[in-house]
């Protein structure tokens, strides 16, 4: 028995029902990412030591378009990074060292994964941060795209490629000078 005034309670088949259609609507649901998923499983892998570049064209700071094949016959690196991640941060002065050492016969390239919502913002506060880091390499200012294309989800990420565009090595976290140095130095001796 319920009190005056009281509402009624509801009916409990509606709670039931509502219920059972919130649950099947995220089964089905699921069901279907989960297809798709299964549909288009290659293309959330990483790429692998050995693996040809992904396809990709994006822009370098200087707006010159960058594909896999401007890779071919160079030695490249890129290094994926932002200027809130501290072990990115503490592996740069590495980085600016062996573009530094190497030269032309090096081709670095920064892959900027901050994100701002004013695009002149994120370029000012990129530009500062390689300022002050003496990160004299060019930048990509990654939407996501290049990230995806390579399966890279934590920074830093580091992908090393041969003069063939073939991706060769792969370091995730900081990797010290002395095993980039060889691996280098192997790919610019074949």
């Amino acid at each position: 028995m319920t009190e005056p005034g009281a509402p009624a309670p509801k009916p409990r088949w509606l709670e039931l029902t509502v219920g059972a259609a919130v649950l099947a609507l995220a089964l089905v649901t699921g069901a279907r990412d989960l297809g798709l998923g299964i549909d288009n499983w290659d293309s959330f892998n990483a790429v692998t030591p050995g693996d040809p570049l992904p396809a990709f064209e994006v822009e370098l700071d200087d707006g010159t378009p960058l594909r896999p094949a401007d890779f071919e016959g160079q030695v490249s690196m890129l290094t994926f990074w932002a200027t809130w991640c501290h072990a990115c941060d503490l592996e740069m002065p590495t980085i600016v060292a062996l573009d530094a050492h190497y030269g032309e016969d090096l081709q670095v390239y920064g892959v900027n994964r901050d994100s701002a919502d004013d695009p002149r913002a994120r370029r000012a506060m990129v530009e500062a941060h390689a300022a002050a880091k003496g990160m004299d390499f060019a930048q990509i200012y990654d939407d996501g795209t290049l990230a995806a294309a390579f399966g890279v989800e934590r920074i830093p990420y580091m992908v090393l490629v041969d003069k063939r565009g073939e991706i060769r090595h792969l370091h995730l976290g900081r990797v010290s000078e002395r095993t980039l140095r060889s691996e280098i130095d192997g790919l610019l001796a074949e």
